[in-house]
């Protein structure tokens, strides 16, 4: 009997230990795949997802494992842009970690909890969960998470026109971005802060952004995509009119957002020009009552009153005040303080209001009493006027006669300041004629000019390619082409035909098969050909590539052409590190006609 008791206890203890062995298998092969797509899911989110939904539901035992797998899962969901609007997956990360994680582990599960209210709607919750985060920054080395946090955060300031802390949160995000070596979304917080500068019309503050963000820009161009709809808003709102009209109508042929569209209408309303403002609005179809759809309204709102169309200004108007009415209404609705804060507040109310009725009651007595001294006083007085009264309009008809006697003074006057205000609008007209005629002038002489400097260029070729006859054959061959291109420009500026400038049209075809050799071999052509000229900009610190850059502009090309040859949209960072080496200013808007003037002068 005792030894079929022992056989038993030995039966239970080994199968006891076999489902323990098994139960620690399960769970070191779940947590090695944890590990396994925790280390894919920043470079590959895909792999990690998938890598996640590998694991057996089976192998997901403990609070631990399974809050750990719910967290991670989260996170591969966000990052492969699948939006959540349930907690199903994240509910055993929030059970576990608010409780039970470290710093790091808490800010996760609060950054996504705050992602999965924003996705249902929520915003009221979403910001608390995003300040919950934030206040475990003192203790969390997860730098680029709460990074993260800090922008989702400042994005609900600025749905409630919190602009201060919306700015706030993305300069601190900024520098923590910056801090970890993520340069482009370092920029992104950037412009975002200077978007919000632009909105509080804070010009000296949005430079000192648009300072930070320019060089940064210039050693990532990825961040240029951020950086031109911020230093759009800067130029349209605090930029004089001559920056604007330089601004739009350069880059008025780029593929533009529906917001860089509205700013687009918005600057040329802003600078006079309502008829490109009207083209650039119409382009967009808003939908209804969003904050683009209020934008659109209002700044057509705008450009229709300033043209005259009052009626449709009007009408739109309407539409506005009751988007924004409704807009408002549900901001109103909403509230990002916590239930302990919020007690607090309405305490606070609630003695701010009984101190503000025991003014307002003393206030009252006081004006009451004061009533009755005023009515007296007013009593009295019109006893006394009513005496003077009668005086008064005696008087009265006496003044009455002295008035038409001045006012037919004042209509003979303004009889003769017509007149003579005729005779200053025609002397006007014939001004406005005459400085017409001066600017007609003007542009033939500038015409002559061009054709006298291209046929100079042309002379001073062959002239360097009948003498210089052992130059390498690449530079007489960029020599020759130039040639060529020449001769057409300068048959078609001539004669006003198109059909002259074939080669030159052949010429532009051909160099956009290798870019690079083309303006290496124009550099080396311009170096034979205008030495001193090329000396200049080499002792103006300028790089080989910023010469081949300006070579462009010398050979004719104009800003736009020379943007689509480079197949760089936003060049103006190049074009302004450029202009501060060649000390030109800031207002001087065509740098080829610079280029070349230039050329010429080193000539003489």
């Amino acid at each position: 009997m005792e030894k079929r008791i022992v056989s038993i206890i030995y039966i239970i203890l080994l199968v006891a230990v076999l489902l323990t062995t098994g139960s620690c298998d399960r769970h070191r092969a779940a947590w090695e795949k944890l590990d396994m797509a925790e280390s894919l899911m920043d470079s590959k989110p895909d792999s990690a997802l998938e890598v996640l939904e590998s694991i057996p539901a089976s192998n997901v035992k403990g609070k631990e494992v399974a809050a750990r797998y719910a967290l991670l899962k989260s996170i591969a969901l966000d990052k492969n842009y699948i939006d959540t609007t349930t907690f199903d997956v994240l509910q055993p990360a929030i059970d576990y970690y608010i409780k039970h994680g470290t710093p790091n582990e808490r800010l996760r599960t609060y950054y996504y909890q705050g992602r999965i209210y924003q996705n249902q709607g929520d915003d009221d919750s979403a910001m608390q969960s995003f300040m919950n985060g934030c206040d475990l920054r003192e203790s969390i080395t997860d730098s680029l998470l709460l990074a993260h946090t800090l922008v989702a955060q400042g994005t609900l300031y600025l749905k409630q026109y919190k602009t201060g802390e919306f700015i706030h949160n993305n300069e601190e995000a900024a520098k923590l971005y910056g801090a970890i070596g993520k340069e482009v979304l370092e920029i992104k917080s950037y412009t975002k802060a200077l978007d919000g500068y632009v909105m509080m019309n804070n010009k000296s503050m949005a430079d000192s952004i648009l300072s930070i963000c320019m060089p940064l820009a210039q050693k990532n161009p990825e961040g240029e995509a951020y950086l031109f709809p911020s230093f759009l808003s800067y130029t349209v709102e605090l930029g004089s009119s001559d920056d604007i009209k330089i601004f739009l109508d350069e880059y008025q042929d780029l593929e533009l957002t529906k917001d860089e569209t509205l700013n687009f209408a918005q600057g040329y309303s802003k600078i006079g020009e309502y008829d490109k403002a009207l083209n650039f609005i119409s382009k967009i179809t808003p939908s209804k009552f969003t904050l683009d759809s209020i934008k659109y309204t209002l700044v057509k709102t705008d450009i229709l009153e300033k043209q005259g169309r009052y009626e449709e200004a009007l009408g739109l108007y309407k539409d506005y005040s009751v988007m924004l009415e409704r807009y408002q209404k549900e901001l109103i609705s909403q509230d990002l303080l916590f239930s302990d804060k919020k007690h607090q507040l309405e305490m606070k109310n609630l003695t701010e209001i009984r101190d503000k009725d025991r003014t307002i009651g003393l206030t009252l007595c006081s004006v009451f009493v004061l009533v009755i001294l005023i009515g007296w006083q007013y009593y009295r007085g019109y006893l006394g006027r009513t005496k003077r009264v009668l005086a008064e309009k005696e008087n009265e008809n006496l003044r009455l006669e002295q008035d038409n006697l001045r006012k037919e003074k004042e209509k003979a006057e303004l009889e003769r300041d017509k007149k003579t205000l005729e005779a200053d609008n025609l002397e006007k007209d014939k001004k406005r004629l005459e400085a017409e005629q001066r600017q007609h002038e003007l542009e033939a002489a500038n015409l002559r000019l061009e054709i006298a400097q291209l046929e100079s260029e042309r002379d001073h070729l062959k002239e360097l390619q009948r003498e210089q006859s052992e130059l390498a054959k690449p530079i007489q061959k960029v020599i020759k082409n130039r040639l060529d291109m020449l001769n057409g420009l300068l048959a078609k500026e001539i004669t006003r035909n198109d059909s002259y400038a074939e080669p030159y049209n052949k010429w532009i075809d051909t160099i956009c098969n290798d870019k690079k050799k083309f303006m290496d071999s124009t550099r080396l052509a311009f170096t034979a050909s205008h030495p001193k000229f090329m000396e200049y900009l080499e002792q103006r610190g300028l790089s080989a590539d910023e010469i081949n850059y300006l070579c462009l502009y010398a050979i004719g090309l104009r800003g736009k052409e020379v943007g689509e040859y480079i197949q760089m949209k936003r060049h103006y960072i190049t074009s302004h590190e450029i202009r501060k080496k060649l000390g030109i200013d800031e207002h001087e808007t065509n740098i080829g006609l610079y280029i070349r003037r230039l050329m010429k002068d080193f000539e003489k």
